[in-house]
């Protein structure tokens, strides 16, 4: 076997041999790539590669050693007498008619066109694109009368979601993210958690220094019991009965105040401490991109802020005090009773190794219950987020008994998943309960031995005291063996907190960046490219220009790219390639809060928020005056039907608005960005699905507001652009046509004229119709 000199280099010596067993000698690989899948979908490491006899796809199989532990499977990772080479894919060249890339979520496949049909060669993540597009096309040109398709690297992008691929494990990370939740330290995340808490030092230090009090209290009342029994009981001392009764009541009370104060305390720094952590992971999350949420469910950042906050709430009041106050409570424990009797106390001990090697199975076995517990809880958070908000689309289309179901099936994989982990549980309990009770009947019968015995007896009340002190030794030895699950349960939510903050906004500001200054309205869009997944580019080197006060349309069929150019203008995502400037400044060099504050949307779907009217329109503008708040809402022809309400402009609007129609909900939106009174304004089918009244009503609201903005407006309707500057056709991505309304119906063969008759034939069956 020979490697082609024009191939990409770097091949593996090991694959290189591995490939030696499977080709014949003479046989010359022309291209090769590395993938990252296994065709089952699997992470794996495969090889596709092209001779100039085949097409294959090459996987080595590791042998494994009976009863080898991991760290010996790594160790003998690179040895090639545990490796077997296995071809997955074997054709012939002669018998391939095409072979090309097919892209889908979350990377793509090659295939391979036979007269039997279509073969999948190989499978690949997005962190593999570009080292196929570099091989792909030599694979190509060896296929017989089949042209290379063209390939474009991606390398020359700024930046590249692609390249999202962790340097430890190799799998790629989240779309959203840069961090692998796979690679997370997960020993740190305890430490990490502590060391937010740090500047509570003081009150730290006074919680210490109580509970030390306390646990001095409990501790002194054995000792003191047996001097009762020994001295004042079989003594027949009533004095010393009397101040040994006195001092055990004290040691009491101040055991009760001192715990009170010092839980209250504890509670206060532990509800703070998750106050600010609370805070902190929402703001993050405010500041992360658009992107975020496009891939995630409102569910699952809501279980971040609320379940998993209150997990870290749990163990900072009560697990980890628990945590200091049995551990300090078991070192002076295993003091005194080595002190009196260190044969019962080494007697005492014998169940202790056996509960810690049962912590440690039971902390292994936990972790990956308590991830499925969690993401099952997760799946029910987000059915209820997304069902709640559109409960009348359920009951508009009957569909009750179907979410009811839905429902249930998510509830009972929950259930399924919590009983899974209580069946760990609830046989870990029972062995750790017979271990310490063994080791207690150990003691009792040596020390009652010993108690009974004529010489070097131990006395009556040596033995009990010496059992209080076990009871108290067993009782924290238990509580520390149930702490792996608390810890279990701590790091896991502490992964998936840290997780979310350890995410970098895609869309940030640059170090140092100026504010944008008062904008003019110049807008330039320069050879624009974009695609919300890697290789799916959505724009295509998109340019044109909009003149201050200038009305810009997007026009297009559906799919076309034309909301998408709006988001960018208002850098909810960042450009791959070219850019886009405002009166000449590169967007991405000025703080986004300057920029967008200069921008006004009223967008297809208004959006409101639960609250009055008079708060949803000022959102933009919370301190304007109800003045101001007035004007505006009249200028969006909105005052009149604001006042038919009983309570004006102080009235609840409901969730999400419900309480409002659409085109009220629409004029509302209008009046906010009015309110806002933008630079740049940005439409986005604002008069969509609106009766022929509402949307005159509309109309003129927008006429007000657009008057001396530059405007880029999508519209559903092409003749409500009749009056724009300008209009920019788009098409898969591409601008196709550029002229006014008159210049593009005036080109017959356009694609602005072929939509615009269409939709006038479909306006006349409509009316016809009706």
């Amino acid at each position: 076997m020979q490697v082609d000199e024009e191939a990409p280099p770097e091949m593996p010596d090991a694959v290189c041999s591995d490939l030696q067993a499977c080709l014949d000698r003479d046989e010359r690989v022309a291209s090769f790539v590395k993938c990252d899948l296994m065709l089952s979908g699997q992470f794996g490491e495969t090889w596709l590669f092209a001779t100039d006899r085949r097409l294959g796809l090459y996987c080595h199989e590791e042998i494994p050693a009976k009863g080898e532990t991991r760290k010996g499977k790594e160790a003998r990772a690179s040895r090639q007498d545990v490796r077997r080479p296995i071809l997955l894919r074997d054709l012939a060249l002669s018998e391939v008619a095409k072979i090309e890339r097919r892209e889908i979520r979350g990377g793509a496949l090659v295939e391979a066109t036979t007269a039997d049909g279509v073969i999948l060669l190989a499978r690949l993540t997005p962190g593999r694109l570009d080292d196929l597009a570099a091989a792909l096309p030599l694979m190509q040109q060896l296929v017989p009368g089949a042209s290379p398709q063209e390939e474009k690297p991606r390398w020359r992008r700024k930046k590249d979601k692609s390249k999202n691929v962790c340097p430890t494990c190799g799998k790629p990370t989240p779309p959203w993210s840069e961090i692998c939740v796979d690679c997370l330290e997960k020993r740190k995340l305890l430490f990490r958690l502590l060391s937010r808490v740090s500047k509570y030092w003081p009150v730290i230090i006074v919680g210490l220094a109580t509970m030390v009090i306390v646990q001095a209290a409990d501790l002194a009342q054995p000792w003191l019991q047996a001097q009762l029994v020994d001295h004042a009981i079989l003594g027949h001392n009533p004095g010393l009965l009397t101040k040994i009764i006195g001092a055990l009541v004290g040691l009491t009370v101040l055991g009760q105040v001192v715990g009170g104060f010092r839980g209250y305390m504890m509670q206060w720094f532990g509800q703070k401490a998750i106050y600010d952590l609370r805070m902190d992971l929402y703001a993050h999350i405010q500041r992360l991109s658009v992107a975020f949420y496009d891939s995630k469910q409102t569910g699952w950042i809501m279980d971040r802020v609320t379940s998993d906050t209150m997990n870290l709430q749990d163990f900072l009041t009560d697990a980890l005090q628990d945590f200091v106050r049995d551990s300090v409570t078991l070192l002076f424990i295993l003091v005194i009773m080595l002190s009196w009797n260190w044969k019962l106390a080494l007697l005492s001990l014998l169940p202790t190794p056996f509960i810690a090697y049962a912590s440690n199975w039971f902390m292994h076995r936990s972790r990956r219950l308590y991830h499925r517990i969690w993401r099952k809880r997760s799946r029910i958070s987000s059915l209820l987020t997304d069902v709640v908000p559109g409960v009348r689309v359920v009951k508009a289309f009957g569909s009750e008994e179907r979410e009811i179901e839905r429902f249930e099936a998510r509830n009972r994989d929950f259930m399924t998943a919590s009983v899974d982990a209580q069946r760990v549980f609830a046989a870990f309990g029972p062995i750790t309960g017979m271990l310490t009770a063994l080791g207690l009947m150990v003691v009792w019968g040596y020390g009652g031995y010993r108690a009974m015995g004529a010489t070097n007896p131990i006395s009556i009340g040596t033995l009990l005291a010496f059992m209080g002190y076990l009871y108290r030794f067993y009782q924290p030895v238990q509580s520390l063996s149930r702490m792996t699950q608390r810890f279990q349960m701590t790091a896991t939510a502490a992964q998936r907190v840290f997780e979310v903050l350890d995410t970098p906004a895609d869309v940030r500001d640059e170090v140092d960046a100026p504010a944008m200054p008062r904008i003019v309205g110049h807008i330039e869009f320069e050879n624009v490219t974009f695609g919300y997944e890697p290789h799916q580019d959505v724009l295509k080197g998109v340019s044109f220009t909009a003149e201050p006060g200038e009305m810009v349309g997007l026009v297009g069929p559906s799919g076309a790219g034309k909301s998408t150019t709006i988001n960018l203008v208002s850098r909810f995502y960042d450009v791959l390639d070219g850019a886009i400037r405002i009166d000449g400044i590169d967007i991405r060099d000025v703080t986004l809060d300057s920029l967008r504050s200069q921008i006004g949307v009223v967008l297809q779907e208004p959006f409101l928020f639960q609250g009055t009217l008079f708060d949803n329109i000022a959102y933009g503008n919370p301190t304007a005056t109800r003045r101001q708040v007035i004007e505006a809402a009249k200028a969006a022809n909105c005052h009149e039907f604001i006042m038919r309400f009983q309570d004006g402009y102080d009235t609840v609007v409901g969730e999400r608005g419900t309480r409002l129609s659409g085109g009220e909900r629409q004029r509302i939106s209008i009046a906010r960005a009015i309110l806002k009174n933008p630079r740049i304004l940005i439409l986005d089918e604002a008069t969509s699905s609106v009766d022929t009244e509402t949307e005159g009503q509309i109309r003129q609201a927008l006429d007000r507001l657009v008057e001396g903005r530059t405007t880029i407006a999508i519209a559903h309707r092409f003749s409500t652009l009749s009056h724009a500057d300008k209009l920019i056709v788009l098409d898969k991505g591409k601008v196709v046509e550029v002229g006014s309304h008159e210049q593009l119906l005036a080109q017959e063969d356009g694609l602005f004229r072929r939509l615009s008759d269409q939709q006038t034939a479909l306006a006349r069956i409509v009316e016809v119709a009706g």
